[in-house]
């Protein structure tokens, strides 16, 4: 595949799985909200899909090639804390209260463990990813339950769940649409992801880990980073949280389904630890600071920089 083409289907792809995304959530929850459906719950199921929608089109479109499946989703949640919350903290200081999001925050860090512990048995097959989806959506019954009721909760979904003035057909057009872009955005970056690996001599893997992570990555780092400069630090933390355990129960759970998602020597003794390293210092920050300011955003920015020079500076890890 030669450069060019490789460089317009990243791009394509990319813009593809940003717009798809942006597409299907604003359709996604402008039907919800007029079903009667409430902005908390809304706000915990569709928004929450719709981030995590490029890495879900991703993993479907990858059952070729399996390890992008398992470096997509641990490349993404280590770029979503990395850079999607560093870049946010140096827009603007993130106040992130531990008693608020004490829950989800602990459940995302339990989730990366618990992969950590999986990945010791050996490939991710289609048992393990049906456990993981029903783990879930019992997660998200009981959060439903316990704040279903609660104002507070609610209120902190308020804001990015108004009600929608489009008509409800156009809603319903929007969701197609951003399917159907989602799907051929991921099958575009896809390709070149694969034609650059071949190009620069690398595995499926790392290109999973980095270009397509990012990639698929793009709408929780513009989500942060806009929500940050408007000063709702509280959604740009909320945002990566529920992402990062969404990518592992839902995307990954549906590649497995698929397809066996290899686990590889480098990724269960480097990319999973480093992965879930990223969330406990993130829960440390929310834990005992309530809060992501610059210098912590900074160390965030560092720790991804280090986590990729390592990798580049160690052929092993790259397989």
């Amino acid at each position: 595949m030669e450069l060019w083409l490789i460089v317009i289907s990243l791009v394509a792809g990319s813009l593809m799985l940003y717009f798809g995304s942006e597409w299907l959530v604003r359709g996604g929850k402008g039907v919800a909200l007029r079903l009667g459906i409430s902005p908390f719950v809304v706000g915990l199921t569709v928004l929450a899909f719709g981030s995590s929608a490029p890495e879900c089109i991703t993993s479907i479109v990858s059952t070729s090639n399996p390890e992008l499946i398992m470096g997509n989703v641990v490349g993404s949640n280590v770029a979503n804390i990395g850079i999607a919350i560093g870049l946010a903290a140096l827009v603007g200081p993130m106040a992130a209260k531990y008693d608020d999001m004490k829950l989800e925050i602990c459940f995302m860090v339990l989730v990366e463990a618990a992969l950590c512990v999986l990945a010791i048995f050996g490939d991710i097959g289609m048992i393990t990813g049906i456990l993981m989806i029903i783990t879930l959506f019992v997660f998200l019954f009981i959060v439903f339950k316990k704040k279903g009721n609660d104002d507070s909760a609610k209120a902190s979904y308020e804001e990015d769940v108004t009600e929608d003035t489009l008509p409800s057909f156009v809603l319903v057009l929007l969701i197609i649409l951003g399917l159907v872009v989602l799907y051929f955005g991921a099958t575009f970056f896809i390709d070149g992801a694969k034609g650059l690996a071949e190009m620069m001599n690398v595995s499926d893997l790392v290109i999973g880990l980095i270009v397509v992570a990012i990639g698929t990555s793009l709408p929780e780092i513009c989500i942060s980073v806009i929500a940050a400069r408007r000063g709702e630090a509280d959604m740009a933390v909320a945002n990566i949280v529920g992402s990062n355990f969404f990518n592992i129960l839902f995307v990954l759970s549906v590649g497995a389904i698929l397809v066996d998602v290899p686990v590889t020597d480098s990724v269960l003794t480097f990319h999973l630890p480093f992965m879930l390293l990223f969330a406990v210092v993130m829960f440390l920050m929310v834990r005992f600071r309530n809060g992501i300011d610059r210098k912590s955003g900074l160390l965030l920015l560092g720790m991804y920089a280090v986590y990729v020079g390592v990798m580049a500076a160690t052929p092993s890890l790259m397989m």
